[in-house]
């Protein structure tokens, strides 16, 4: 089922958009939706991932230097 919604989007995007969907031939729409469907994906994906390295900090660090102004 389909849902109609509005948005402002910038100018730049708009016209990228109405360029990219003439050369896939597809409307604004399905492009919309597959660039919101992959973008929430990477996201949810993303948010499972912890990234971590071999590393280790070497150095010194004092919260008080954090909020001392």
């Amino acid at each position: 089922m389909k849902s109609h919604i509005s948005a402002t989007i910038e100018q730049s995007l708009v016209n990228d958009l109405a360029a990219y969907s003439r050369e896939e031939r597809r409307t604004k729409s399905q492009v919309i939706e597959m660039a919101l469907r992959q973008f929430l994906h990477m996201g949810r994906a993303e948010a499972r991932t912890i990234i971590t390295s071999a590393g280790s900090f070497q150095g010194s660090f004092h919260r008080g230097d954090c909020y001392e102004r």
